[in-house]
Order: structure tokens, then C-alpha cells, then sequence
């Protein structure tokens, strides 16, 4: 089983680069250079090379069968190299079946595309089903950069050969994310001469912008701080009329009740906070900024009231009863979901009063160029993300982004080190480690690759951070950081039910529900357990 989550993992992070940057790479057949092989794993000696594609191919097998975790990353690309153990991890158990699946492998090709990445095809399985593994030539080696699976021979080779051309894509990328700027005067200098307090920056913006779409690393107190310092402004309901989150849309009437409410009704609020995904959504903190808004509004007059409403599509789990209601349920991107709600509600409701777009930032990403990630459902084509749409939208400059300092990272909860090889975390210490917001355009943190994202970060077709983002807020030093608070009381012996249910009717892997944890063995005790233990400790311990 740990030797296949190895594979599936690898198989993941090659897919998650494949679907963002797979379109609009000329294929010439003189570019391509197939070697066809027709020998089984075993028919090799046991070796350790990345001289060649077929070398190389063969080391990771042997590596996979042996249970050499400490070899992966000095045979992995670059790219997610970090997703692997250091050098220091003990080797793995391999039963004898998965070390003889692996030997018996058939290779049937080897397909190099200019001299630069390389696919291997073997069999897999008696149903048809193929494996490919791709490699990528860095610094003179052959270096394993995923798999993924096909079924029948001639559709596999053609998924390999249609994304050949987008592996080598990423190969100079490479080295322009692993350089870094050494001078770094302008940067400090910029930031003594046109850094702000945040909550002051986005006040000033929600007044000169028609949306400003605050891009948020999810379940991070800091964050959420700072949202409830900018609402205390008095300025904000002057200028701000509506604040829009990252929650399921066809729960905006139950919203509308609970801000309706005399009296603080958190129930209600919880409800839709157990609406989103399948297990529901913990971050107390945001559940406690919304609550802080309820506050608000009880102050304010009726024309100046806030409107909040909700923007993502999830599915509606209170009206699917059956395996069939869910199979049938209404699919639609979240990206446009999201900015099809926002521009409604800008363009009928909001009045003259600008409006505040809360969302994982990875949903902000200006970048049209790029498709959003993880928010199509199954037989849609993946839409541009919604800050990308709102920009279409809107008029020029009526939409302003805001990207949060963070660490590397993706969607998964992998960390992929810090941002720009650590550059802005040393001129922000430099700075003496303070809050601070600051525009990108013309500033020297602007023009520098946008790599706060493992997914993309190594495609060509992303762009700067100021392509992406109009502004950038640091919150403070990240070793200093302490996670946010969980969500426990959405957690009763009836939601964990109720969460089950949906599993059942959804088809979900039933270890995929809970950290791993079987569906026969969820309750409420287990969850709360494992949420009090992911709750210690620093927010970003891979910064220390």
C-alpha cells in the first residue's frame, strides 16, 4: 500500500503541471525519437544511473521495488523534489508481489522529445492498462518527473507524446525559479519608501476599487486579524457594500436569515460552514470574522448595512438523498461560479459601495493563461480562475488583487520551501520583520517569477507576481507564526452521520474522508482528536 501511495503520489504532481499547461504546444514528428525495447524490468541489471531516459527509468523502478526512500530526490526533478524524503529516510518494506509486479513490468518504448524529456511506456496490468513514465534532463541528468497511466497502447503513446512537449516546457523554468536577485538594496528601498500598515492598504483600495479581491492562505488566524482590524475602520461601510466568501452559494438564504437575525444565531452559521465539501469547512477564525460582521451590522443604519453573500458551488447535500441525486446534482466551475455571483451582485445590488472578495489565492491569480485548478468537476473543461474572469468583466483598474505572503505551496498541503528561494523573507527581515502591504507594479518584488504555488510555478505561461497581483501584504516573520483555530463545534455525533452519508452516496474511498482514518472507525472523538493535534505547533514549522 505505501509503495502504491509512492506511485500515486508521483502520478498526482505530473497530472496537477499536465492540466494547467497542456494546450497550444506545436508537435513537429522530426522532434520525437522512439526506441522500441519489448524487455521486462528484470531482463536489466540492477543498477543506479541517470545517464539515459531507459537508464534512469530503470533506477527508479529499482528504487520503487527496494524501498529506497533517501534515493527519490537526487532522482527527481526539480520540480517536486520536495515531495520526497531527504537523504536521511530509512528504507521502506516492499512485499515480494509489489517487487515482482514491478520486475515483471513489460518496456515497451522509449520516446525522447528533443534530447530534453523523455517518456517510458510499460505495461501494468492485465486490463489493458498502461503506465508512462516521464523524465526530464536537468543539469546533464535524467531525472524521474512522474507517471501516469493510460489504457491501450496506442492512446497511452499518444497522451505521452502530446505531453512531452510541455515536460521539456518546464525544464527552463527551472532555472529561472531557482535564481534569485543579489542585489537586494531596491527591494528594501522600495518597501521604506512605499510600504503601508494592511489594514490602512486595504482600506485605501476598497475606496479606489470597485472589488478587491483578497487572495487568503486558507485557516490562518493572522489573516483573519487583520479582515477584523479593516471592518473596525469606520471608513469600511462607507466604501464597502458587500464582502463575498469562498462558501457554498446555495446556501445564501440561510445566510441572509442569519444576518437578518436580532439575536446571534450561530447555529445557522454553522450550517453552512458544514455545507462546504464533504466533511465541512474548521477554520474558526473566518466563522469568527463572520460573526464579527453580524456584529457590524447590528450597528449600521439600513443604507449602509453590508451585504454578505456567498460564492462557490459546492454540492447541496441537504436535497441529495440517493447515489443517483448526487451523479445528477448541477455541475458548474467554481472559478465561474464565484465571479458570475460577485458580478451579478456588483452590477444589481451593491449600489455605488465597492466590494471585498475573500478566497484562497489560488483563485486570484490575474493569469488568463493559466486555467484554475481543483474547481472543475469531471467532463468540464477548467475555466480561468475568478480573478482572472472579474478582470474580464470589470473596466480596467475596477479589480485589485492582493496576494498574502505565504510559504510554496499546494493545494495537497504540500510545502515547497520559501517564496523566491527565501529573497522576500530576508528583505522583510531586514525591514525589521513588521506588517506591511505594498503595491507590485513597478516594484522590484513585482517583476520577480510567481512561485507560490507548486503546481504552477514551474509553468512558462504564469508570469511575475505583478502579472498576477496588484498588491502584496506581509503579516509578520513566519517562524513567529501560530496556527489558527479549528472549527470544533461543527463536530456532533449527528454531523459525523451526516458526513458518512454523504460519503456513502458519493462514492468516496472511504480512507479518503478523514485523514486516512476508515469511514467504520469516524467519530466524533477521532476527529475531534486529530483536529486538537493538527492545531499545535507553528503555522509554517518548515520555515524554522
Amino acid at each position: 500500500m505505501k509503495r502504491k501511495n509512492q506511485t500515486l503520489r508521483a502520478v498526482s504532481l505530473c497530472f496537477a503541471l499536465f492540466i494547467v499547461a497542456s494546450t497550444g504546444f506545436a508537435q513537429d514528428k522530426s522532434d520525437f525519437k522512439t526506441t522500441v525495447i519489448n524487455k521486462k524490468v528484470k531482463d536489466f541489471p540492477e543498477r543506479y544511473s541517470r545517464e539515459t531516459p531507459l537508464e534512469a527509468y530503470l533506477s527508479v523502478s529499482y528504487i520503487t521495488a527496494n524501498g529506497k526512500q533517501s534515493m527519490w530526490r537526487p532522482y527527481s526533478t526539480y520540480r517536486f523534489r520536495h515531495s520526497f524524503a531527504g537523504e536521511e529516510a530509512p528504507d521502506e518494506t516492499v512485499s515480494d508481489a509489489s517487487r515482482d509486479e514491478i520486475f515483471n513490468r513489460e518496456i515497451m518504448e522509449c520516446i525522447v522529445y528533443r534530447d530534453s524529456a523523455a517518456a517510458v511506456i510499460t505495461t501494468w496490468d492485465e486490463d489493458s492498462l498502461y503506465l508512462i513514465r516521464y523524465l526530464s534532463r536537468e543539469d546533464g541528468l535524467w531525472l524521474n518527473a512522474g507517471e501516469n497511466m493510460g489504457r491501450g497502447f496506442a492512446q497511452t503513446r499518444e497522451d505521452a507524446i502530446g505531453s512531452l512537449p510541455v515536460q521539456a516546457s518546464f525544464i527552463p523554468m527551472i532555472e529561472i525559479v531557482r535564481q534569485t536577485p543579489a542585489d537586494t538594496a531596491n527591494f528594501v528601498n522600495y518597501l521604506k519608501t512605499n510600504g503601508r500598515e494592511p489594514h490602512r492598504y486595504i482600506i485605501d483600495k476598497l475606496a479606489k476599487h470597485r472589488i478587491v479581491i483578497y487572495g487568503e492562505f486558507h485557516r490562518r488566524k493572522v489573516s483573519w486579524n487583520l479582515l477584523k482590524q479593516v471592518i473596525s475602520e469606520p471608513e469600511f461601510a462607507e466604501t464597502t457594500g458587500a464582502v463575498f466568501f469562498e462558501l457554498p452559494s446555495h446556501m445564501q438564504d440561510d445566510l441572509d436569515r442569519f444576518y437578518a437575525q436580532e439575536e446571534l444565531d450561530t447555529g445557522i452559521l454553522l450550517d453552512i460552514f458544514g455545507s462546504e465539501q464533504i466533511n465541512g469547512w474548521h477554520d474558526k477564525d473566518e466563522f469568527d470574522f463572520m460573526v464579527a460582521l453580524w456584529e457590524l451590522n447590528k450597528g449600521l443604519s439600513a443604507d449602509k448595512k453590508i451585504k454578505v453573500v456567498l460564492t462557490d458551488n459546492q454540492a447541496p447535500w441537504g436535497s441529495m438523498k440517493t447515489a443517483e441525486d448526487f451523479r445528477n446534482r448541477p455541475l458548474k466551475d467554481r472559478n465561474t461560479n464565484m465571479a458570475d455571483v460577485i458580478e451579478q451582485t456588483m452590477k444589481t445590488t451593491a449600489g455605488s459601495r465597492s466590494g471585498l472578495f475573500i478566497v484562497g489565492y489560488m483563485h486570484a491569480y490575474r493569469s488568463s493563461r493559466v486555467a484554475g485548478m481543483f474547481s472543475t468537476p469531471n467532463g468540464l473543461e477548467a475555466a480561468p480562475t475568478a480573478g482572472a474572469q472579474l478582470v474580464g468583466r470589470f473596466a480596467e483598474g475596477d479589480v485589485f488583487g492582493i496576494f498574502p505572503h505565504c510559504m510554496s505551496g499546494s493545494n495537497r498541503g504540500e510545502r515547497g520551501g520559501k517564496i523566491r528561494n527565501g529573497l522576500f523573507d530576508y528583505v522583510f527581515g531586514v525591514n525589521g520583520n513588521v506588517p506591511v502591504a505594498f503595491d507590485l507594479a513597478g516594484s522590484p518584488f513585482g517583476r520577480e517569477p510567481f512561485d507560490a504555488s507548486l503546481e504552477v510555478k514551474f509553468n512558462p505561461r504564469i508570469g511575475s507576481y505583478g502579472e498576477n497581483y496588484d498588491g502584496y501584504i506581509f503579516f509578520g516573520k513566519l517562524e513567529d507564526e501560530e496556527k489558527g483555530n479549528p472549527l470544533y463545534e461543527l463536530f456532533t455525533d449527528g454531523y459525523v452521520e451526516e458526513v458518512k452519508r454523504r460519503a456513502s452516496i458519493s462514492g468516496m474511498r472511504e480512507d479518503r474522508i478523514w485523514y486516512d482514518v476508515p469511514l467504520k472507525e469516524l467519530t466524533k472523538e477521532v476527529i475531534l482528536e486529530s483536529m486538537r493535534k493538527e492545531a499545535r505547533g507553528k503555522m509554517w514549522p518548515e520555515a524554522e
